[in-house]
């Protein structure tokens, strides 16, 4: 049963990704508030890179509209709609397979609802539905829902205040799925204790099963002297391995041997290790890399490992893909491509790929237009001759090279809104008084 539960677990992942979907994971969680009210939690994340994104003045422009309806009997009893919008400087953040994450909470005093949700993108109208029966928690439960993330950090900000747990970060992890070899721990946060109904000392015990063995057994005393108390709880998983997990949690009133249980699952895949390479040298690599990045992204290169190294280039190229529901990596592909097509036009006493017309090329691909000329001869040099590229359909950069010394090698003497290209303090005097700068328009 357990191992039918990981294979339908997977298929329902894999099903999402390689349909229309936006594939959005949802995860609701109950507490009770100071009233014995119970309080749903919805967590909801997808990855930046499945939204789709315009670019506008104020940027790559997104937003991810939420619809949500409350149901009773199959008649809407209630129904809103709010958006999450998403604008990115640049298109690095548009590319990431980062996780976007959210959060909305309603109270209920009693079950008598379902809630309905669609996720929908915006600019290419992708959705996904989601919907869940509201069961309140019992008024005299002791014991919440539990939540699972990867990782917590201190903040004690305004900013995301809907995602605190005491002054603690938490972002929930709705997949319930960890990464094996990227984390040691993983956090549960649940809440024991009612003010309205209160309890003294628990005992607490936290069973963690797979495939009918038990795993790990976790048992604490709990002092909640009549009052609710929240519980960050760490499970070290760095010895588990892949597969389906079921975790119980149970805690026990010692004065009145009420109980109180919870059951939950999580999941341990397997990391990917793809060692993406594209030359000889590692050094090369970073070379590549600094086309991309900036230079505070790059300065822990040299105190790196030659296998931290490689998880460097990886967590690149994996960051880029453009489409992470296929098997490839279309981004690495692109420019693989590019650089071979550098290395065949442009490689002139040094390789291709290392020119200032392999750099540009590499970084945004083939111009929407090239100018091609000679300067005029009120130069202080030499006429030479130059290349003028434009990018005009999805950005606005507009480069000028010469070729100084009549080999084909053109350098890249003038850069119009690439702020990580430069131009040439002697541009006028390369190009002479008499040179069109209409051209560059």
């Amino acid at each position: 049963m357990r191992n039918f539960l990981f294979c339908f677990l997977i298929f329902f992942i894999f099903s999402n990704l390689f349909s229309d979907q936006l594939p959005v994971s949802v995860d609701m969680n109950r507490f009770l508030d100071d009233s014995s009210d119970t309080i749903f939690e919805i967590n909801y994340e997808l990855p930046y890179n499945t939204l789709s994104f315009k670019k506008t003045a104020s940027g790559f422009k997104t937003g991810l509209k939420v619809e949500y309806s409350f149901s009773q009997d199959s008649t809407i009893v209630d129904e809103g709609d709010f958006v999450n919008t998403l604008i990115f400087p640049n298109q690095e953040m548009s590319r990431s397979a980062k996780l976007f994450r959210d959060k909305f909470s309603v109270t209920l005093p009693r079950s008598i609802y379902t809630i309905n949700i669609t996720f929908t993108d915006i600019n290419s109208l992708s959705a996904s539905d989601w919907s869940e029966k509201m069961t309140i928690l019992p008024r005299n439960s002791f014991l919440s829902d539990l939540e699972f993330s990867s990782g917590i950090v201190a903040d004690t900000t305004n900013y995301l205040e809907k995602f605190h747990r005491a002054d603690l970060l938490f972002f929930v992890n709705s997949t319930h799925i960890f990464t094996k070899g990227t984390l040691d721990t993983l956090y549960l946060y649940y809440e024991l204790g009612n003010k309205i109904y209160p309890v003294g000392t628990l005992n607490e015990k936290i069973d963690i099963v797979r495939a009918s063995d038990t795993i790990k057994v976790v048992t604490n005393p709990r002092n909640c002297n009549g009052l609710k108390v929240p519980i960050i709880q760490k499970v070290d998983i760095s010895k588990f391995e892949e597969g389906y997990y079921e975790i119980y949690l149970e805690a026990t009133d010692l004065i009145s041997d009420m109980v109180c249980r919870k059951e939950d699952y999580f999941s341990i895949k397997k990391k990917n290790i793809s060692n993406y390479r594209l030359f000889v040298d590692i050094e090369d690599e970073i070379t590549l890399l600094k086309y991309f990045l900036p230079s505070d992204k790059i300065k822990i290169w040299k105190e790196l490992s030659y296998e931290g190294k490689l998880r460097f280039i990886d967590r690149f190229w994996q960051t880029n893909d453009t489409d992470t529901i296929t098997n490839r990596n279309e981004y690495y592909e692109l420019i693989k491509k590019r650089i071979e097509y550098s290395n065949k036009n442009f490689s002139h006493f040094t390789d291709g790929w290392h020119t200032d017309r392999g750099r540009v090329y590499i970084k945004h691909g083939k111009p929407d237009d090239i100018l091609s000329g000679d300067t005029e001869i009120k130069t202080k040099y030499a006429q030479k001759k130059y290349e003028i590229w434009k990018y005009r359909t999805y950005d606005n950069y507009t480069y000028l090279f010469l070729d100084f010394q009549t080999n084909q090698n053109y350098q890249l003497i003038y850069s119009e809104n690439d702020p990580n290209e430069s131009s040439s303090s002697k541009l006028e005097s390369y190009l002479g008084d008499d040179f069109d700068m209409s051209l560059l328009d």
